[in-house]
């Protein structure tokens, strides 16, 4: 088994694994900001939903994004040799290998070949195209050569082999309807639909399907979601201060606070990055050095250019003033008017030669700016690593001596920052206090950095030595924390309302207020 990972994302991005889907010999990985990702040894049907054009780029797990760049995907399924695709907004994509009508699109020639028969980039799938007036999927699923989905209003549709099965042998099927395009199953048991319940997941293995029940009211959904993350937040609070107390209670090596090995680790992971930082400071220098040696060199041919550019133009004035004296012979004009004209092609060509090296030459100076920028920054780090290092000595006791290089009342202050900063985790408020919903935890997170990003100066105030280090720690931290709130109430507006296009006037993408209309009025 060979472990692969998702390509780095840019800095500030998150791709979350949330789920993953394995077919006969290939794969699917969904993240949370709804994107897929495949792989697989071959792409002989289309299975991979991508154009591949050699074995490496089928075994990198890479986005699929032909057809469905603008969705946002919440659900995956693999067959053998095929893949669906659950949209938020209840549409479903498939692609792959369609001998037995598993995909569900249009155009299924039974007598085609099984090489014309694939998708190799996601298809809608017929009546859940996502349109208006289309039906609305709430979860899918895939067997070996089969598919199924559930509607919002808890009807199971089945296409492909199960299909098949399912309407014995085609015996059962109305007018218009095949194992070809989606199904709906009529003949369900009673206690699928008892007490205003309803199938949520369909699950299928060749001629078998399986569902489990769940309320068909989406508002009942979220409701009883909120319960338990809120339940679950209060759990793992609990268990934080449990873990505390116990940390508290823990006796401790003399005066000493800390944790040896810790501040040991801490400091390998310092160390380590220093020499990191060293090694890129080297390249720096050597990298300035080669620039700067190639300034010298272009500024030395342009002073050649311009001796040259001089030369030749007090040689063309004294060849102009010699013409002038001359008598009427044709071959003395004949000749100074040769050595003018090639003394005008050289100065052409000294002048080509000239603007080139001014171009070299601002583009070297650029790079040498470039440079002392990054050494610069490389300096300041390398000062914050040395100051962090003279810091977790002072912590370890490694001075040998009583007085440490920061002050215990600046520690205490900088202690006491620290856990201002983490109060105001959202998680931790929605788990302390009561809220009328998430944006008032946000709101009072917010307003909690602020405070405490007026305070502190008091870190540097109150540490000698080193507390500008501490301030800048914490300045770090704060920033992070006001990234994450900002995300978080981007994504909470987002989901709720949904995605506007720049006029502000139409939806680009559904939130869970036009989500929860659509199926309210579905049902109605």
């Amino acid at each position: 088994m060979t472990l692969r990972s998702i390509p780095a994302v840019a800095e500030g991005n998150h791709a979350l694994v949330v789920q993953v889907a394995v077919g006969k010999a290939h794969a699917l990985m969904l993240t949370d900001e709804g994107v897929i990702y495949s792989w697989g040894p071959n792409n002989d049907f289309g299975q991979l939903g991508r154009v591949c054009s050699t074995q490496d780029k089928m075994l990198l797990p890479s986005p699929i994004t032909a057809g469905i760049k603008q969705e946002i995907i919440v659900q995956i399924a693999c067959g053998s040799n095929h893949c669906l695709a659950l949209t938020q907004k209840g549409a479903i994509f498939a692609w792959g290998q369609n001998k037995a009508g598993q995909l569900g699109v249009d155009g299924f020639n039974i007598h085609a070949p099984l090489s014309e028969l694939a998708v190799n980039l996601p298809t809608p799938v017929k009546f859940f195209n996502g349109q208006e007036g289309a039906l609305c999927a709430r979860s899918c699923s895939c067997g070996p050569e089969s598919s199924a989905c559930v509607t919002v209003r808890g009807e199971v549709y089945a296409w492909g082999a199960i299909s098949y099965y399912l309407m014995g042998a085609e015996k059962k099927y109305g007018a218009g309807e095949n194992c070809t395009v989606p199904v709906c199953i009529k003949d369900l048991p009673k206690e699928l639909c008892a007490d205003e319940s309803g199938p949520d997941q369909v699950s299928l293995y060749k001629d078998s399907i399986a569902c489990n029940v769940a309320k068909l009211n989406s508002e009942d959904d979220m409701a009883s979601l909120v319960r338990s993350l809120k339940t679950r937040s209060s759990q793992l609070l609990s268990v934080l201060r449990t873990k505390r107390a116990e940390a508290s209670d823990r006796p401790t090596g003399g005066e000493d606070e800390f944790d040896i090995e810790e501040l040991r680790q801490l400091n390998h992971d310092f160390q380590t990055s220093k020499k990191a930082l060293q090694s890129k400071m080297d390249a720096l220098e050597k990298e300035f050095g080669s620039y700067h040696t190639e300034l010298a060199r272009v500024k030395r041919e342009l002073t050649v250019c311009d001796q040259q550019d001089a030369a030749l133009t007090e040689t063309a004035r004294n060849l102009e003033a010699r013409k002038d004296q001359v008598g009427d012979s044709a071959a003395d004009k004949r000749t100074l008017e040769t050595k003018l004209h090639d003394i005008s092609h050289f100065k052409s060509s000294n002048q080509r030669k000239r603007l080139q090296l001014l171009n070299d030459r601002d583009e070297t100076e650029r790079q040498l700016l470039h440079l002392t920028q990054a050494l610069t920054v490389a300096l300041n780090q390398q000062q914050q690593f040395e100051s962090r290092t003279r810091m977790i000595r002072s912590l370890h006791g490694d001075s040998g001596s009583k007085t440490s290089t920061l002050d215990e009342k600046g520690l205490k202050v900088a202690d006491d920052k620290r856990r201002e900063l983490a109060a105001t985790e959202p998680m931790q408020l929605a788990g302390s206090g009561r809220f009328d919903g998430l944006h008032e935890i946000v709101e009072m997170s917010d307003g909690a950095l602020q405070d405490v990003s007026s305070s502190l100066k008091e870190v540097r105030a109150g540490a000698d030595g080193d507390g500008d280090v501490l301030e800048q720690v914490l300045e770090d931290n704060l920033e992070i924390r006001k990234e994450i709130n900002a995300l978080i109430q981007e994504r909470r507006i987002r989901a709720e309302c949904g995605a506007y296009d720049d006029r502000g006037t139409d939806i680009q993408e559904q939130g869970l207020l036009q989500f929860f209309s659509e199926a309210a009025r579905i049902q109605r």
